[in-house]
């Protein structure tokens, strides 16, 4: 286990969030998981600090589950997860490589679609052929659909041999799911009766989804936070 910060009142947090390196690199220019995992953490903290938090407190990185966050009242596992389609990911890579357009129509994906090759991935790439399109709220229901496959997914490992269990257990989910703009309150509305239906809270005590400007606490209910840069350095 690696200690990453140790911070005695919410100013010293604040402060050791300045010196986290959080920036996450483009995918064909070495993005592992240690960078979404430290730029989910950075925000998490940041944003749950006034509501969620109790000093002092470290926080600490290692392996099943990715933190650990030891408070006074209790230490709290926290994993880590990226919603984000593997094609999607991969043409996202080829993309950067072949200097593909910056422009293109966001393309549909589904949960566990089959593995497709470079080849066809460029073929993909250089037609940009506009699909469907989103209807409704469709997009939002896709979205829920989407992250309720993703936190299935950890379920199994989460309950598994070897896995640490804390007092309380909590999951991020990083969102990159390819999507049109979405009413981000609706779609957490949508996700949390599929997360009741797959039995996540009885494994997480909460999930977290995050993307680039705003979290949503699913517990009870869902919450929408917006996420503060103000608080985070680099």
């Amino acid at each position: 286990m690696e200690e990453i910060m140790h911070a005695a009142t919410p100013d010293e947090l604040k402060a050791g969030l300045a010196q986290l390196d959080i920036d996450v690199p483009e995918r064909s220019r070495g993005r592992s998981n240690l960078h979404t995992e430290r730029y989910c953490i950075a925000h998490l903290l940041a944003t749950l600090s006034n509501t969620r938090l109790c000093f002092p407190l470290v926080l600490t990185h290692g392996d099943k589950p990715d933190f650990v966050l030891s408070m006074p009242d209790g230490n709290v596992g926290i994993e880590h997860t990226e919603a984000v389609p593997k094609n999607v990911a991969w043409s996202q890579f080829l993309r950067e490589k072949t200097r593909g357009p910056d422009i293109y129509f966001t393309p549909h994906a589904t949960p566990g679609e089959p593995k497709r090759t470079a080849d066809e991935l460029c073929r993909e790439i250089e037609v940009d052929e506009p699909g469907d399109g989103w209807v409704g709220d469709s997009a939002e229901h896709e979205w829920a659909a989407a992250i309720a496959h993703c936190v299935k997914q950890k379920l199994p490992k989460a309950t598994a041999v070897g896995f640490t269990r804390y007092s309380a257990n909590w999951l991020m989910v990083y969102d990159n799911w390819p999507l049109p703009h979405i009413d981000f309150t609706k779609a957490a509305s949508l996700l949390y009766p599929l997360m009741k239906g797959v039995n996540a809270f009885a494994v997480f005590d909460a999930v977290f989804v995050l993307d680039d400007s705003q979290l949503c606490e699913l517990r009870d209910s869902p919450i929408i936070y917006k996420l503060s840069d103000s608080r985070i350095g680099s």
